[in-house]
Order: structure tokens, then C-alpha cells, then sequence
């Protein structure tokens, strides 16, 4: 027996102990109590190994969710995150909630909690949604239920672009997340990109968004996963220019660049003003990167990248990543992008990158060169 099974063993029976006082009907004391121990258990591996080997303990957390008490309510659904922070655990809930009878409606009522302007409880709920979309396992399943209303994904996205929709003071930043872990999946993706719901254009603004890392970040997430599918990339490089500025605004700074170069830009991009920052966070810069790098799949829109001027903000970027960014990550995806647009369509020789099978050894040659270019460069 590892020391893990033995630590998760010795809080089964206090545990089963617990549960006991966790009853809806049960008083209000020793309700609070019992949870407030089985919270705490929440924040140690072994204490969620063991709640997750409980299935009593999983609904005794579920029914408290509903109890008129806020502290208890809230506290349910904070052990409901901590349980569901792993995807082992994120499974085990999903299922467990699934099993009864009746099941537990754990996806609807974790949107009906985000969408009710007075819940007090919209920012725990929607990290537990974030919880569950984030494994691969769950998400197509929950894709399904948000499906079952025409009105559900038009209400999260009302939550989610106004700022005070919530008169609890419920920041919802944590439907970015959602958001984006909706669109590892190609339903997911579809149901972003399809026009009657307007969603890209709604949570453009949101990626430059300086009050949240997480809402950012969740929103830079959306529009790489969608750059990751080629299917979408006429939707991106539109006319409007609109997603593309989103994904290159966070990497511009204050430089100032020739008439010419600035005819080539996106209009909101041209004459930025000498106090514009770049994104502050490495991880955020590179998904940035990395959307521009799958734009570059095909001849078509890596000329529309060229045209725009790309190569121009990056040649900025480079200089500036490698003077004060310093993030090693960072100088390889950018050059990346600027090896492909700096070459003329003759030199690259096909139309589209993601249809070259690339040989095992020469798939390893590169990853041996940039392993060797991350350690060297800077």
C-alpha cells in the first residue's frame, strides 16, 4: 500500500462519519461543521482521493448545493471545485451526478446559477462548469446539454460581455475558460463561428481585456483553438479585420512605423499611441503566436497575412520579446511565423502546410533544434 491509499484510507471513516450529519434536514450546526471539515479535505490529494471513493459523500455535496443557507450552499459548491480541479476527479463528479435517480442536473444548474442575475453564488458555479469542460472526456456531453435550450448559449454569452450583469458583484470571468474549453471541440467550434449567435464578435473586445488574466487569457484560448482548425480561417482573415486585430493588438507596442507600412495595418492597429503595452503574460503571447503560425497553413491567407502587414508588427515584436520579454518560448513562435511570411510562395513550394506528412526522423530533427535554440537563445 502507497502512502497516498493509506492517507485516503484513514479519512474514510471520518468521512463516513461526517456524511452522516450532512443531510438536508439535518441542523443547521452540525451541517456546517460536517462540511467545513469535508471542505478542508478538499484541499489535500488524499483527502479528495477519499471523498472521490464516496459516492455518498458526492451527494450529500450536491444536495447541500440547493440549501437555503448561503454558507453551507457556497461551501458545497467550493468542495465541488476542488473535487473537479483534476480531470480523475471532474469525471467522478460528472458521473456520479449522472447516476442518480433522478440524476443531478450538475450542468444546468451551474448555468442556471451563472445566468441568474442575483445569484450569489455565479462565480463558484461557473468555476465548477470551467472544471468539467476542461476534460475532453465531458466536453462533447456537455455540449449536448447546453444544446437542449436555444437560449442558453445566448444567456451565457449576455453574462459574459455584461460587465455588471450580475448585481451580486459576480465577476464571471470564468466563462472565458468555459468558453474555451467548448471549443477543444469541433461543436464546439461550430457553435462559436456560427453567425446567428454573433460570438466571436461579442467576445472580441475581451482579449485585451487588462482587469482579468483569466478572462484574457480564456478569450486568447477561444481564438487559437478556432486558428487550430483550418475550416475557420476565412472567417478569421475577413474583411472586418476584426478577429485579426484581437489577435495582434496584445502584441503591439508604442513603435512607429513608415506610411507605407501603416497603409498595409488593420485600421485600428495604425498610429498607436506611445503609452500601448504589450500582453504582459509569456504563456498569453505565445497562444498568440501560435494562432498566427496556423493562419500561416495555407498560400491564400498567408498572403492575406502579408498584405496586413504581420510581418512588419512582428519584426517589431521580436525586437522588443528579445530586449524585455526575454521568454525564450516566445522568440522561437515568433520566428516561426516570420520564417514562413519572409519567404516568397516559390520558396515555399506547396499550398498548404497541414497536408506535408512530415518523416518521424525529421519530426524529431526539429524538435531536436528547437530544444537546442531554447537553450541557447538569450
Amino acid at each position: 500500500m502507497s502512502a497516498t491509499e493509506s492517507g485516503a484510507e484513514a479519512y474514510t471513516a471520518t468521512l463516513k462519519e461526517l456524511v452522516t450529519f450532512m443531510h438536508p434536514t439535518q441542523r443547521l450546526d452540525l451541517k456546517a461543521v460536517a462540511l467545513t471539515h469535508v471542505l478542508s479535505l478538499t484541499g489535500s490529494e488524499d483527502g479528495k482521493k477519499a471523498i472521490l471513493t464516496l459516492d455518498d459523500v458526492l451527494i450529500a455535496l450536491f444536495n447541500l448545493t440547493h440549501d437555503d443557507n448561503h454558507t453551507v450552499a457556497k461551501d458545497a459548491v467550493l468542495s465541488l471545485i476542488n473535487l473537479s480541479a483534476e480531470e480523475v476527479g471532474a469525471v467522478k463528479v460528472f458521473e456520479t451526478a449522472k447516476s442518480l435517480t433522478p440524476a443531478f442536473p450538475l450542468v444546468s444548474e451551474a448555468i442556471k446559477q451563472i445566468t441568474e442575475e442575483k445569484s450569489k453564488l455565479a462565480d463558484p458555479w461557473s468555476m465548477v462548469l470551467s472544471n468539467l469542460t476542461r476534460s475532453e472526456k465531458l466536453v462533447e456531453d456537455i455540449i449536448i446539454e447546453l444544446e437542449l435550450n436555444n437560449k442558453t448559449l445566448p444567456n451565457l454569452l449576455k453574462a459574459f460581455t455584461k460587465l455588471d450583469y450580475n448585481k451580486e458583484k459576480a465577476k464571471l470571468h470564468y466563462l472565458a475558460p468555459i468558453f474555451c474549453n467548448l471549443t477543444q471541440s469541433g461543436r464546439g467550434r461550430e457553435l462559436a463561428c456560427n453567425a446567428k449567435y454573433d460570438f466571436l464578435e461579442k467576445i472580441l473586445p475581451f482579449a485585451s481585456y487588462e482587469d482579468s488574466i483569466v478572462r484574457r487569457g480564456g478569450t486568447i484560448g477561444i481564438l487559437k483553438n478556432i486558428c487550430f482548425d483550418p475550416m475557420y480561417h476565412s472567417i478569421i482573415l475577413n474583411e472586418k479585420d476584426d478577429i485579426l486585430h484581437a489577435i495582434l493588438y496584445p502584441l503591439c507596442g508604442p513603435e512607429e512605423f513608415t506610411d507605407e507600412e501603416n497603409e498595409k495595418l488593420p485600421i485600428e492597429l495604425q498610429y498607436l499611441p506611445e503609452t500601448k503595452t504589450r500582453e504582459e503574460d509569456p504563456d498569453l503571447r505565445k497562444m498568440l503566436l501560435e494562432s498566427l503560425l496556423q493562419l500561416c497553413a495555407t498560400k491564400r491567407f498567408r498572403e492575406v497575412l502579408r498584405s496586413k502587414g504581420v510581418y512588419e508588427i512582428l519584426r517589431e515584436y521580436h525586437k522588443w520579446e528579445a530586449k524585455f520579454g526575454k521568454d525564450k518560448e516566445c522568440l522561437l513562435a515568433c520566428e516561426n511565423v516570420v520564417d514562413i511570411l519572409i519567404k516568397k510562395e516559390e520558396e515555399i513550394g506547396l499550398d498548404n502546410y497541414k497536408e506535408v506528412e512530415v518523416p518521424e526522423d525529421v519530426a524529431d530533427k526539429f524538435i531536436k533544434e528547437d530544444s537546442e535554440y531554447l537553450q541557447n537563445v538569450l
